[in-house]
């Protein structure tokens, strides 16, 4: 973990240095002014992002710099939540750095640490969520889930698109052994967890006559939404993630769904595919899908560096025998 630490900090700096050699994205205005007007939602979004700006620019002033510091961190702890996704799945030391060093070069990771805007804390609040479910699972401990919610709430706070992850996750768990988890009190306090920190955005939402519903009917009434074929939307979602790491991401995908190893957690396979078919057919833009692959990144690095520790293990068992070998052929001579 130290060395994820480091490549961490490293694209921390990175983004610190160079998130001022260009101007304003417009998005970014919008997030300046609706932080200067702090209320429990807006038009185009929830509260969150422009509270965390407000709080930037009363600290560290109105500069570029300042205003995507935010974004710059979340991508740069997005490396060190998808190496602890990796440890968790069991992977070590080889898996753990392969799942920070994928994190850090998918395309889609660097832009949101570059940019201010809402997608900026999507992939962190994502995964923190898969992290709690995996933990639930793995140490056999339900209370787990009750911070499932409290991040999936957060979430909402954030951007509406996690609830698109959580129903994925629901259906995930319908459909293997993890059903199970329902019968516990515990996944049930945790999405009373998740309601009650969106409720106030609820409220808001409610008390002004669901705006957002307003702009996302708007928007579809007016023909702006880009309909992709099947063909192009798989292809985007390579672009997104690098055609580099579609061997890594791939390959986690389908051990998900179809390992012995990784049976515990087929529920996260199946929550990918009903996000991507979610997105799909209600003809989302094709950087939403983004926030779910560092799971599926984490999981083939798994996959990777477990035949790599196995055939290393090999060879160590090999060598011994062939001294020993040649050692008893020399005293016997």
């Amino acid at each position: 973990m130290a060395i994820v630490w480091a490549i961490a900090l490293a694209k921390l700096l990175f983004h610190i240095y160079f998130n001022n050699r260009y101007g304003y994205f417009r998005d970014e205005f919008n997030y300046i002014v609706c932080g200067n007007h702090l209320q429990w939602g807006y038009v185009d979004q929830p509260p969150l992002i422009p509270f965390l700006v407000r709080i930037c620019r009363s600290v560290l002033g109105d500069s570029l710099r300042s205003i995507r510091f935010i974004p710059a961190l979340a991508s740069s702890l997005l490396v060190v939540q998808t190496a602890v996704l990796g440890r968790e799945l069991g992977g070590r030391r080889f898996a753990v750095v392969l799942s920070a060093i994928c994190a850090v070069v998918v395309p889609q990771y660097l832009s949101n640490g570059s940019l201010l805007g809402t997608n900026c804390l999507e992939p962190n609040l994502w995964m923190g969520c898969a992290y709690f479910a995996i933990l639930s699972i793995r140490r056999n401990d339900p209370r787990y889930w009750l911070w499932f919610g409290v991040a999936a709430g957060v979430g909402m706070e954030e951007k509406y698109s996690i609830a698109v992850f959580g129903f994925g996750i629901v259906v995930g768990l319908l459909l293997t052994e993890q059903r199970r988890a329902f019968a516990d009190k515990w996944i049930w306090l945790g999405g009373l967890a998740a309601f009650l920190i969106f409720l106030p955005n609820l409220l808001w939402n409610i008390r002004y006559d669901w705006p957002f519903v307003q702009l996302i009917h708007n928007i579809k009434a007016d023909g702006r939404d880009v309909v992709l074929g099947p063909a192009q939307f798989l292809w985007q979602q390579i672009l997104l993630v690098n055609p580099l790491t579609l061997p890594i991401w791939l390959r986690g995908l389908l051990f998900l769904l179809f390992s012995a190893r990784l049976r515990p957690y087929r529920f996260l396979g199946w929550c990918y595919l009903v996000c991507y078919a979610v997105f799909f057919v209600l003809h989302g833009k094709i950087y939403y899908l983004a926030p779910v692959y560092p799971m599926l990144l984490a999981a083939g690095a798994v996959v990777i560096g477990g035949r790599l520790t196995d055939g290393r293990k090999l060879e160590r068992m090999d060598r011994p025998t062939s001294v020993r070998t040649a050692g008893g052929g020399a005293c016997s001579g």
